[in-house]
């Protein structure tokens, strides 16, 4: 299954679903919920919702 993130991303105006579409994208890429949380300045919490 292969997902296009930077189109959905890119032509979203809602800035609360462009973070919650990026953190998707990372996880989706290997990343786990810490390295997320540091990457989009957010505290670990939020990711795990």
């Amino acid at each position: 299954m292969d997902h296009d993130f930077y189109k959905i991303i890119t032509s979203t105006s809602n800035a609360r679903m462009r973070i919650r579409l990026l953190a998707v994208s990372h996880f989706v890429d290997g990343k786990n919920r810490t390295e997320i949380a540091n990457f989009l300045k957010v505290s670990r919490t939020s990711v795990n919702k």
